[in-house]
């Protein structure tokens, strides 16, 4: 076994593997290619082209943009560089609009019913944060989301619950707008949802709840304006178990929605099939509820990546970027969700948890604009395929059984592609050229 090392393989290259063990034995490890016989057999077919794969990534909370400050650049380098040799080699950003649960202020734009739309300071402190990521990253793309509409447009009165009023429609479209247009010159924004969660509220931290005809009626308004500057209007932004209001959403609203999103806390990823427009997992996190790596890495790797790309999905994007150890800075809401890294703010230093190799893995198998193909299905071995655009076939998968496994990959005429060996429960990634450099004993 050699050191961590990065992805980006050109086609003519030989074939690279990594794993990630439960027991962090072997950390985004580069693995040796075996000619021992293989136990298991995946037969993956670059010819079955499926959908456009974006990337994968989480959110920069407010309580992400202080942390990744504190750690200092080489953190962002270790989740945002495409070339760091053990980074999550992340690509999205899920930016907030306006104060969530992990916030010390409940703000939003346009306080003032009487004034304008404007950036807050916590707005531009992300925006700089977003900067810097994409300086490490070019090909980074944003998800904008508010979690709420001022105060003023709110049948609450305030910023924690409450729904839109009805007759707040054309305002809060317009700070939309103004949000659209503010970040799309800045940073790479690339779509915007009409709210985060919009039928769920709660009275200790920023929510808004809406019905299905007020976000039609918001996406309307602003669909022209987003699309001019070349933004994508995201649909749902909720649960799985959402479907049937997303089914609702997409006919209501025909034309105004160019994916679907989701988020993984109620219901079952094979809700993202059969859809008439592409869709992506916009949030999901980890927790003090399951600290085992091991069962972590058989959830996420089957409900996060395996059965939501087999429906469709298109990226993949979790909750925090960063917490601290005590889960937070958090006003309300989620008390032990779990960040993909964990900061120490009293010295400065970082820790990788599960969610990090999780990324990891995905991004080495596929890069943005990948396709995704076919690959033969296995229990033991949940994994799924893509083609990337520089000619190279990625796989990531996990070895879900109880013994190590010898991984032959072939392609659809039987030929092998590549061999190499896991350990029970370790997550794995594989890319290389599509056809064989060399025959495989």
């Amino acid at each position: 076994m050699s050191s961590p090392s990065s992805t980006s393989a050109p086609a003519e290259a030989a074939w690279r593997a990594w794993a990630t063990h439960p027991d962090q034995r072997r950390l985004l490890a580069e693995l040796d290619t075996v000619s021992a016989a293989p136990s298991v057999e995946l037969v993956v077919d670059d010819t079955a082209l499926g959908q456009t794969w974006l990337g994968v990534g989480a959110a920069m909370t407010d309580a992400s943009v202080v942390l990744l400050a504190e750690a200092g650049p080489g953190l962002l380098d270790a989740l945002f560089d495409p070339d760091h040799p053990s980074g999550a080699q992340a690509n999205l950003v899920r930016l907030p609009l306006s104060a969530t649960d992990f916030s010390t202020r409940f703000w939003t734009w346009w306080d003032d019913p009487e004034g304008t739309p404007a950036p807050t300071i916590e707005a531009a402190d992300a925006l700089d944060a977003v900067r810097a990521v994409v300086s490490r990253n070019p090909d980074t793309r944003v998800i904008a989301s508010a979690w709420s509409a001022p105060a003023w447009m709110k049948d609450s009165a305030t910023v924690t619950g409450g729904a839109l009023e009805d007759d707040a429609g054309a305002a809060y479209s317009n700070l939309l707008v103004a949000q659209t247009r503010w970040l799309a010159p800045r940073v790479p924004l690339h779509a915007l949802s009409v709210v985060n969660e919009p039928g769920h509220s709660s009275d200790t931290y920023p929510t808004m709840t809406m019905t299905d005809d007020q976000l039609i009626d918001v996406a309307r308004r602003i669909r022209p304006a987003v699309r001019d500057e070349g933004v994508e209007l995201w649909a749902l932004d909720h649960n799985w178990n959402e479907r049937e209001r997303l089914d609702a959403l997409l006919a209501g609203g025909a034309g105004l929605f160019d994916v679907a999103a989701f988020h993984c806390y109620g219901g079952s990823p094979q809700a993202m099939a059969g859809l008439p427009v592409p869709s992506a997992v916009t949030e999901c996190t980890g927790g003090e509820w399951d600290t085992s790596w091991a069962s972590t890495f058989t959830w996420q790797l089957r409900n996060l990546v395996v059965e939501p790309v087999r429906a469709g999905s298109t990226a993949l994007l979790l909750w925090n970027l960063a917490l601290d150890p005590d889960h937070g800075p958090a006003t309300g809401g989620c008390q032990d969700c779990r960040g993909v890294v964990t900061v120490d703010p009293a010295t400065r230093r970082w820790t990788p948890q599960p969610e990090f190799f999780l990324l990891g893995h995905v991004a080495r198998a596929a890069s943005p604009g990948a396709r995704r193909v076919e690959l033969s299905e296995r229990a033991d071995v949940p994994a799924v395929a893509f083609a990337n655009d520089d000619g190279t076939v990625g796989v990531v998968g996990q070895n879900a059984g109880r013994a190590r496994q010898v991984i032959d990959l072939a392609d659809a005429t039987g030929r092998s592609l590549v061999r190499f060996e896991v350990d029970p429960g370790e997550l794995f990634s594989v890319r290389g050229p599509a056809a064989p450099s060399e025959p495989q004993p």
